[in-house]
């Protein structure tokens, strides 16, 4: 495939900061976001969310849903980077940065780091194979938001690491979101939206920006990027059993077996490795492919 359509590693257009006017829509979106008593009540957008993402491939109720969920091809703001916890580092042995050092960078740089109580994407999902409590970092001021809503609360930067190593070690994949319309469901001031940081630790079965990327158009997957660290198929092992890509896994439809052979197209994939667990042969390896992200900013 040609690559001159490939997303631009890393980058995502630049959030112009809002002014806060009068503050009354600040306060008309804190009032109604997430809070303990409308949590029920979010646990039913989310599952909406997901719903809703497969009328995407109908033209005109695709552009509806684009629309409700601030979609704009203009801007395309809302975008995700995915750093998976467990990649393979090179045989030869030499000192690579991966991307776990970015989370972990990014957690020790913080002025302020809260964690969500519990996972919003797994209890609206009923999830029954992961922990609902190793969930949604936030970072700075978008931490102190959700503190006061009472769904988070305050956390150790050693605490906040040992997270990330508790969510490697159960095979989630972190995921740094910045999604417009999170401004409504957490209730964030337009001027807290510039620094708005969230680390999510995510699982392929509930994950809400996962299952939006596999009913998604081509033009939203593309919002999803990689840190330079992307599935490479060794062919001399691969068996084309197809077991690394039933429908529904890839979140970017990147891996197909072709020829007797699992074929990844690097154009798209975004490294989350579910492909990889799924390899009864070992085939598959998360490999550092192109310059790493220098940092989660």
């Amino acid at each position: 495939m040609s690559t001159d359509k490939k997303k631009p590693a890393y980058k995502t257009n630049v959030w112009v900061p809002h002014g806060n006017g009068l503050g009354i829509k600040n306060w008309i979106v804190d009032k109604t976001s997430a809070h303990t008593y409308s949590w029920k009540f979010y646990l039913g957008v989310f599952r909406l969310i997901v719903k809703g993402s497969k009328l995407m491939k109908y033209p005109v109720l695709g552009k509806i849903y684009k629309t409700l969920m601030l979609f704009s091809n203009e801007n395309q703001h809302t975008s995700a980077t995915v750093y998976n916890l467990n990649v393979d580092v090179s045989e030869q042995g030499e000192s690579v940065a991966v991307p776990m050092d970015l989370v972990k960078d990014a957690i020790n740089q913080a002025s302020y780091i809260a964690s969500m109580k519990t996972c919003l994407c797994r209890d609206a999902q009923s999830c029954k194979d992961y922990p609902l409590d190793v969930c949604c970092l936030f970072l700075s001021k978008s931490g102190k938001r959700v503190v006061s809503h009472d769904i988070a609360y305050e956390i150790s930067k050693e605490d906040a690491l040992k997270r990330v190593d508790e969510a490697a070690g159960l095979g989630l994949i972190c995921q740094s979101l910045w999604v417009e319309i999170e401004q409504f469901i957490w209730g964030f001031s337009n001027d807290e939206m510039d620094s708005f940081v969230e680390i999510c630790f995510c699982c392929p079965c509930c994950c809400v920006g996962f299952n939006l990327s596999r009913n998604a158009t081509r033009e939203i997957k593309e919002r999803f990027r990689p840190t330079g660290w992307t599935a490479v198929v060794d062919e001399e092992i691969c068996v084309g059993c197809c077991d690394c890509c039933p429908p529904g896994v890839c979140p970017q439809d990147a891996i197909s077996v072709i020829d007797g052979k699992a074929v990844v197209v690097q154009d798209y994939c975004v490294g989350c490795g579910m492909c990889k667990v799924r390899c009864p042969n070992d085939a598959i390896k998360i490999c550092n492919t192109s310059p790493m992200l220098g940092s989660m900013k």
